[in-house]
């Protein structure tokens, strides 16, 4: 891994792994089943769904790396699905997943049913949120051992958060993966 250490060293064994991928592969392709359909939510140009996890599981330092390495790789195996299951009315839908770290928890699934809404929403500069797009020699695949398949481009930013009201300020990445390009 690049820069997020997750590994706390101890060897505690996590309660509950098997029935954790079961309900978390469960409900993403419960989610994923099928593209979503713009005309649930009319006053927004795009769906979004958060990834069904435990923020105190996924996160926490106990949690071993191959956890997440298996959780971005299903997100990104329902990406390459959801595009699949694309008809010539979908063609223009843009489908794709984030990945943040250092908290996975963040992460979610994304469909943008146009361009414009696409566009807008990688505009990030305000003095609350920015992203400073990371060096080409980053690459989240290799890093973390992930497959991408052919056709999804990969895209990563520095994001910083600032938190006027608490004083807080996060720094962490956010990775995307689909269609992108």
């Amino acid at each position: 891994m690049h820069r997020w250490k997750f590994d706390s060293g101890t060897k505690k064994k996590l309660r509950g792994l098997g029935r954790r991928f079961r309900h978390f592969s469960k409900y993403l392709n419960e989610d994923t089943e099928a593209i979503p359909n713009p005309e649930k939510d009319p006053y927004r140009n795009y769906w979004y769904s958060h990834l069904s996890l435990s923020k105190t599981y996924i996160d926490s330092a106990n949690t071993p790396n191959s956890v997440r390495r298996f959780c971005m790789q299903a997100t990104i195996d329902r990406v390459e699905y959801l595009i699949s299951l694309k008809t010539e009315k979908e063609k223009d839908y843009r489908i794709l997943t984030s990945i943040c770290l250092p908290d996975y928890f963040d992460s979610t699934m994304i469909v943008f049913f146009d361009d414009e809404s696409f566009n807008r929403f990688f505009i990030r500069e305000s003095e609350y949120l920015r992203w400073i797009p990371l060096p080409s020699d980053r690459d989240i695949a290799k890093e973390w051992h992930l497959r991408v398949p052919k056709g999804l481009v990969l895209r990563g930013y520095k994001q910083i958060i600032n938190d006027v009201e608490e004083g807080d300020l996060r720094v962490g990445e956010i990775w995307f993966v689909g269609e992108i390009g």
